[in-house]
């Protein structure tokens, strides 16, 4: 990945020790030089009049606006300069493009701006239409469209009805004629009924856009009373149109800023309070200052302005560059510069140290005289708190050339590019509020790049922007703090708790759809990402997870940046990996609307008790009679029903896989024991669809607070793919398309030696949901690694493969020692007596699996393994199966070295015969 146009390896910015005497800062090592002569450099190679580019996609020309430069320079600035989730600022926000451009690109936008109008366009490009707002704003429509030909013939009457809502403008009828006065008044008086913030700013913009158009001013770029006839009903036709318009334009927004977190405020940058924008809180700054002497924006908005209920006089003090302002004052470039030079002082605070600003700036014509403004600035720059910069020039498109006359000599302009000074300052980076393991205290540390600790307090760590993107990512840390006090959440903080300040005292592991479906035997998100971040992966790596079981794996790969496959033999598990990762990449809008309409349905009292099981294949009626009460499946089998009828492809998986999450709850198993038994006390029915309804409902709440807070990412986001197969067989990892030497890590937890029977756990989501009767599940159970089912036939496959594949002496050894102990209990029965086969049986499939891992792996790719030690009782002694020590034996004698063993620990779910259960695990880290 690229950082400011260098390779990752170049993103370094170290500075030597010490400072010279007399020095401001601390001296720049040669390394951080080199990096920062590379960002310009590739700047500096691209062609910045962009003459033969579509200036006009998205919602880039929703609104007119003076001056405004083309998307393609803010977009090549952002992407060249910032990474995703940072934030990127622009001061003189106009109409929005640098915070347009910025979500897009999925960095977070902060514009501000003088003018109001401002605000209320980049609200619209960047909106985010929800099903309120919606509802709104057809709901205007509809009243505006009802209106129009119930007009009343005098328009002084509707003029009369809703003077309230007009402005007062000076010599009105000059400008506007009472019938657009009126029209005008009545859809302002209501828009302004509207309670949804965005539906209204939607409105509000649209009217914007008709005002000069039903005015008697001659044009958007001639400020003179010309006036001519405007008919009753032209205005309300007028709006109507730009109304859909404006829709239409947003719409088309939608996927581009579905996500985005963007924030506008209206303000003078010269008087930006702290609390506005915090100092060193910006990672980048694009933006075009306005030019000299060129245009008035208070006068070309000034209508707008007007109707909008802001002050055209109060933006006309305070605007940068006044045309107007410099005739009537007789004020010259001296008076501009100032104001820019107050304007980029500000700029520098609130821009991180070590980062960049770049400014699109054209030269300034004063009575005849042309001043080079950014030579100028660039001259300032050390003053201003900058230690480097670059000027490009870019010509300007005749039709793009400011109107203004003073400014129409200009035919080019200067991207003038500003790096502040960096100083020698930390990051406190904090660990969440809970309290950590032993072993994650020491992962957290290996992130920081610390000796390690107790993980429990602040690290300090140099604030370089190698380092910012490195916490943004941590695991096991949830705040950075600065030296002046401004904090800012990490990425896995955001995830667990969102963006604002209560943090959960408690782990959370079921962020974004870590919680859609119980599984046995899973380990937790939050060790699955502080195990990748140790490799040290770059975005975009390949993960892969042969033992996907759930998809913890996959999902932490998903929302970390990483591309990530998996494969299991369990079908289920396979789908609920799919659902996992799948359902994150639909529409919201999509999942929105299905989601609410089958909930509706099911709230609505559509529920029928036919006793038809349709959905049920026959041949598993019966075994699902004995698993479910009759009152139950009629229940299952309606929601199947609506399920399937209502969804399809990745909505279909996942409603499925939900409503699998809660089959064990109505079931006549008993929900806390991980043998499949029956309840003590059967059931007679159960409120299938209320359990359902909550628990579809929850998921899609969670769903919301990912969707919330997925702009903060620092990473992109790349599809997961999880398919039914067995890897032993290397036509498996063909299946997934994956090729030898493609991977750069494999992260897997396998099946313990005889630890859990999967599709046993599992059946009857297996038998109602995916129709597999006993005879289907039967099979795949006695495949499964570490299976405790054999049969003779698989016996005899066994033991041809064990000739072929010898175990390593140290498991030859427990095995013969087994059977021996074994042999002497007159107790053991014949699953004991198995039990030295079984333990052959998968070290065999793990040396079949590591087998193929090593040739997908890359050259130096690494796998880490978290298994843990089974135990047995042999002749009233409680014995300990050496699986960790078995499976690195294996390993070693494929070709892998050991790189590292992480002792880990696991907590227990309260279920009965955990007396069993593994707590302790090992992490082994392998090399290819």
């Amino acid at each position: 990945m690229q950082h400011y146009g260098l390779t990752a390896q170049s993103q370094l910015s170290i500075f030597a020790k010490g400072e010279p005497e007399g020095a401001p800062c601390y001296v720049e090592s040669q390394e951080f030089l080199q990096f920062q002569q590379h960002a310009y450099d590739s700047l500096a190679g691209i062609n910045w009049a962009f003459t033969a580019e579509d200036t006009r996609f998205l919602a880039h020309d929703l609104h007119p606006y003076p001056a405004k430069f083309i998307p393609q320079i803010p977009g090549t600035l952002i992407g060249q300069l910032s990474l995703r989730g940072e934030l990127v600022f622009d001061p003189f926000g106009g109409s929005g493009t640098t915070a347009l451009e910025a979500v897009r690109l999925g960095r977070r936008a902060l514009s501000l701006d003088a003018n109001p109008i401002s605000e209320i366009i980049g609200k619209a490009k960047t909106a985010k239409v929800d099903a309120t707002s919606l509802h709104e704003l057809h709901a205007l429509h509809g009243y505006l469209r009802g209106m129009q030909g119930n007009l009343p013939a005098d328009p002084a009457r509707l003029l009369d009805a809703h003077i309230a809502s007009a402005p007062e403008i000076p010599n009105r009828e000059k400008w506007f004629p009472d019938t657009s006065f009126g029209e005008l008044a009545l859809v302002k008086e209501r828009i302004l009924r509207m309670d949804s913030a965005t539906a209204r700013n939607i409105a509000l913009l649209a009217l914007s856009r008709i005002v000069l158009s039903v005015s008697f001013q001659d044009s958007e770029t001639r400020y003179k009373s010309v006036p001519k006839d405007i008919p009753i009903g032209f205005t309300l036709s007028r709006y109507l149109r730009e109304f859909q318009a404006v829709l239409l334009s947003v719409a088309q927004n939608e996927s581009a800023v579905r996500y985005g977190v963007s924030r506008f405020i209206t303000a003078d940058i010269r008087e930006l309070a702290q609390d506005q924008v915090a100092e060193d809180s910006v990672d980048l700054v694009v933006t075009s200052p306005p030019y000299g002497n060129a245009t008035d924006y208070h006068l070309y908005h000034r209508f707008r302005l007007l109707w909008l209920g802001f002050d055209p006089k109060r933006l006309g003090q305070i605007e940068i560059g006044s045309h107007l302002k410099h005739q009537r004052e007789a004020s010259g470039f001296a008076s501009y510069y100032q104001d820019l030079v107050a304007s980029v002082s500000k700029i520098a605070k609130v821009l991180r140290p070590g980062r960049f600003a770049a400014l699109v700036i054209g030269d300034s014509v004063y009575q005849g005289k042309l001043f080079e403004t950014a030579q100028l600035l660039a001259g300032e720059a050390k003053q201003l708190g900058f230690s480097s910069h670059r000027i490009m020039h870019r010509e300007i498109h005749q039709s793009k050339r400011s109107f203004a006359k003073a400014a129409r000599r200009a035919s080019s302009e200067s991207v003038l590019v500003l790096r502040k000074r960096p100083r020698k300052s930390f990051l406190y980076v904090c660990p969440p509020p809970y309290t950590l393991w032993g072993y994650e205290a020491a992962l957290r540390a290996e992130e920081l790049g610390v000796a390690a600790g107790d993980g429990q307090g602040p690290v300090q760590v140099p604030a370089e922007p190698r380092n910012w993107r490195r916490v943004r990512r941590f695991s096991f840390s949830s705040c950075i703090k600065q030296d002046n006090g401004v904090e800012e959440w990490t990425w896995q903080s955001i995830l667990e708790n969102g963006v604002g300040r209560c943090q959960s005292r408690r782990k959370e592991p079921k962020y974004a759809t870590h919680g859609l479906h119980p599984y046995k035997g899973k380990f937790y998100p939050q060790l699955a990402k502080g195990l990748i971040n140790r490799t040290g992966l770059e975005e975009g790596a390949v993960v892969l997870d042969p033992y996907c079981g759930s998809g913890t794996t996959l999902l932490e790969s998903y929302l970390n940046g990483y591309r990530s496959f998996g494969m299991d033999m369990n079908p289920l598990a396979a789908r609920i990996a799919n659902a996992k990762t799948s359902i994150l990449e639909q529409s919201p809008d999509l999942v929105t609307e299905v989601t609410l309409n089958l909930l509706a349905k099911i709230k609505g009292g559509g529920f029928s008790c036919g006793a038809e099981l349709g959905q049920f294949p026959g041949d598993t009626h019966e075994e699902l009679l004995r698993w479910f009460p009759q009152p139950v499946l009629r229940q299952l089998n309606w929601l199947l029903a609506e399920i399937r009828a209502s969804s399809a492809g990745t909505m279909l998986n996942y409603l499925e896989v939900v409503l699998s999450s809660i089959v064990r709850s109505v079931s006549q198993q008993e929900p806390t024991d991980l043998r499949v038994r029956y309840r003590r006390s059967p059931i007679q029915d159960a409120d299938v669809l209320e359990v359902f309804h909550n628990a579809l409902l929850k998921q899609h709440q969670q769903l919301e607070k990912f969707w919330a807070v997925r702009g903060y990412a620092p990473n992109s986001f790349y599809p997961a793919t999880a398919i039914e197969a067995d890897n032993r067989q290397w036509a498996s990892f063909t299946q997934l398309g994956l090729a030898e030497k493609s991977v750069d890590l494999v992260l897997t937890s396998p099946p313990y030696a005889m630890a859990l029977p999967y599709i046993d756990t599992d059946r009857l989501s297996l038998l109602a949901i995916m129709g597999m009767g006993s005879s289907q599940r039967r099979p795949l159970e006695q495949c499964l690694v570490g299976s405790r089912e054999v049969t003779k036939l698989q016996q005899q496959a066994v033991r041809e493969r064990l000739a072929a594949c010898q175990l390593t002496p140290r498991a030859v050894e427990f095995l013969d020692g087994l059977q021996s102990r074994i042999t002497q209990d007159p107790g053991a029965g014949f699953r004991k007596r198995n039990m030295p086969f079984l333990i052959s049986r998968f070290l065999v499939d793990i040396a079949d699996l590591l087998r193929n891992c090593l040739s997908v792996l890359k050259p130096g790719g690494q796998a880490m393994i978290i298994i843990g030690d089974s135990r047995m009782n042999v002749g009233g002694d409680d014995l300990r199966i050496p699986t960790t020590e078995l499976v690195e034996d294996v390993a070693a004698s494929l070709g892998f070295k050991l790189v590292d063993r992480i002792n880990i620990s696991v907590t227990t779910e309260g279920m009965v015969h955990q007396k069993n259960a593994i707590t302790k695990n090992v992490v082994l880290q392998l090399q290819r």
